[in-house]
């Protein structure tokens, strides 16, 4: 509005009210266009990015992490895995979801820090809060498997399956096996096939060897070993650094890489699905060797099993049970499962050792306490033959029911052929048969076999009924 001042002025000078009205309605338009820089300076000066201490923050816990990377797999700098977990730990006490991911893994291993497995859970469910990918699929994996602590199948699924969707190939495989055990629900191998092709399209070195396994022994799909050698072949020769340093029970690329090697040698030197070339097979064996010496060194427990087995089979190096026994005591004694159950079959079958069934037993029962379904059907195998304790089959077929319920092929086998001759259970036919499907599906032989065994003895039961009258 126009001041009473101005006003009186205006009318003096002979200014009509409706001249004074536009003269008022002007000036406000004028102001309002004074005002409206001011607004934009102060827009403008909010959107400019400001020095936060946030922003610093996310900076340095980044910087800390490429060189805590550096330092863990020695690139430009001398390997430190102290020096990699101290670097871990700064940038993960900043909020960096992948840093606490990595520092986590360096717990629940022990590289470069006292080992921890509690403190992992716990830096790993702070990355997962973030949505990290690896996170979320370290915790499935620990949780589905029971890895250092009470498995929780069901909250395990829903984190790999958040990671798989974040495009995660290790949990993407990881769901692969659950399906195909039959551990989240009834056995599906299509399923489970679909997991694995997708996980190696991911870029899982475990994805490729799976589908690999799976058209090398017909495992719901057609046998193929030609396009079995294929995927092996791409499962050995992935390069990616990340995945050839990873041998861990959470993560374990590594492992499958050194295992295509070792397949595709086993495919030579038996004339599997290719031409026999003895020369070719050492060549696949030593690459695989390789891999596994390097991971034995760095101190990796899953490598030691895997060098312990080359000398145990002879693959790659010469047949040494001495030396199959100290890398395998090693990796046992710390804590791994697989190496439990191995070394407690050298102790079964005398090599590296004498012959010593409770020794066995042992180890056997150590790998059970820690969830290895495989040691549950070992036991179970020594209860059946009375090897080391009274034989009992009742105990066996228990021990049997567990390994089975796992997903094991050779457990369901063992178990069906329990209920079919009534040892440890009372004899049913149609459980027996129930079970032998399950491990023949499987790929496993032994319960084929047994399958068209009953299938022709049940044909000729029925060709010998009489004919009944009409």
């Amino acid at each position: 509005e126009v001041s009473h001042g101005v006003e009186t002025e205006l009318r003096n000078a002979g200014a009509s009210d409706n001249l004074i009205l536009q003269i008022g309605r002007s000036r406000s338009r004028q102001a309002s266009k004074n005002v409206k820089p001011a607004v934009n300076k102060v827009v403008a000066h909010a959107e400019r990015p400001a020095s936060t201490p946030r922003t610093h923050a996310e900076t340095s816990a980044k910087e800390f992490l490429t060189q805590a990377d550096k330092y863990r797999v020695g690139s430009g700098v001398v390997r430190d895995e102290g020096k990699a977990a101290a670097l871990y730990r700064k940038a993960a006490g900043m909020g960096n979801a992948e840093a606490q991911t990595r520092f986590a893994e360096a717990l629940f291993d022990g590289h470069g820090v006292t080992r921890y497995p509690d403190g992992s859970r716990a830096w790993l469910e702070k990355a997962a809060r973030k949505r990290n990918a690896r996170a979320e699929c370290d915790l499935g994996v620990m949780l589905t498997s029971g890895l250092e602590i009470a498995p929780d199948r069901a909250t395990g699924l829903r984190y790999l399956k958040a990671a798989a969707r974040l495009g995660d190939g290790y949990a993407e495989d990881y769901l692969g096996q659950l399906a195909e055990n039959g551990l989240t629900g009834d056995p599906s191998l299509s399923e489970a096939y679909m997991h694995y092709l997708k996980a190696s399209e991911l870029g899982s070195a475990w994805g490729a060897y799976n589908v690999a396994r799976m058209l090398e022994l017909g495992i719901g799909v057609y046998q193929n070993r030609s396009e079995a050698l294929r995927w092996y072949t791409k499962a050995a020769s992935a390069q990616n650094p990340d995945l050839l340093d990873q041998w861990s029970d959470l993560r374990s690329e590594a492992a499958a890489i050194s295992s295509a090697n070792f397949r595709i040698g086993d495919m030579y030197a038996e004339g599997n699905g290719v031409p026999k070339d003895t020369e070719e097979a050492e060549r696949w064996y030593q690459h695989g060797v390789d891999m596994a010496t390097a991971g034995a060194q760095a101190g990796w427990l899953m490598a030691e099993v895997y060098l312990a087995n080359a000398y145990l089979q002879s693959k790659g190096v010469p047949l040494d049970y001495g030396e199959a026994m100290n890398w395998m005591k090693k990796a046992a004694q710390y804590g791994n499962r697989q190496a439990q159950v191995n070394l407690g079959s050298m102790y079964r079958e005398g090599q590296g050792a004498p012959q010593d069934y409770g020794e066995a037993m042992y180890w056997y029962r150590k790998a059970a306490d820690r969830g290895s379904a495989l040691a549950e059907s070992l036991i179970g195998q020594l209860y059946l033959d009375g090897k080391g304790v009274t034989r009992d089959y009742t105990v066996a077929a228990t021990w049997f029911q567990k390994a089975a319920g796992e997903g094991l092929p050779v457990a369901q086998w063992n178990l069906g052929l329990m209920y079919y001759r009534g040892y440890g259970v009372s004899k049913n036919p149609a459980t027996a048969r129930a079970w032998l499907q399950k491990a023949a599906a499987r790929g496993y032989t032994p319960a084929t076999g047994m399958l068209a065994k009953l299938d022709a003895t049940a044909d000729a039961n029925i060709s010998a009924r009489p004919t009944r009258l009409q």
